[in-house]
């Protein structure tokens, strides 16, 4: 699939794309926002996305971190260009309980020839404020498509 930077069209299909993956559906991820460099996604903590201890699962919510870092970088590729996942850090701060929702908040930190630097942060949105609960640095390899 060609990505064309800034065509809002194209971003539009690779986003609808995106968030059908069926692991994304499952989880209940849906895109808030989105603007060059940037974009939020918001999911809620139900039975899909619950660890064994009744919390969000870990796997789920680095999976979730890493589809928003995607969508961030989405709107900064060139038309040529893909882009894949080669390394993942994910600090967890705080456990989510079921039923609040989380908002992924994704930025692309460095974009260069080759490869891009993202930064994700996970915000629980309880009731009582937003409090951090998780933060991760996203690393993806650029290749041309052949």
């Amino acid at each position: 699939m060609t990505i064309v930077a800034g065509d809002p069209g194209q971003i539009q299909r690779v986003n609808e794309f995106v968030l059908g993956h069926p692991f994304h559906r499952f989880a209940g991820l849906a895109l808030h926002r989105q603007e060059p460099g940037k974009a939020v996604a918001r999911f809620r903590v139900d039975g899909n996305a619950l660890s064994m201890g009744g919390v969000l699962h870990a796997g789920v919510l680095y999976g979730l971190m890493d589809a928003a870092s995607f969508l961030a970088l989405v709107t900064v590729l060139k038309p040529e260009e893909l882009a894949v996942t080669h390394d993942m850090h994910v600090a967890l701060l705080r456990p989510v309980p079921k039923g609040e929702e989380v908002e992924l908040r994704a930025e692309v930190i460095r974009r260069g020839v080759s490869i891009a630097f993202i930064r994700s942060e996970a915000w629980r949105l309880a009731v009582s404020g937003e409090q951090l609960a998780a933060t991760a640095t996203v690393t993806k390899s650029l290749s041309i498509q052949s």
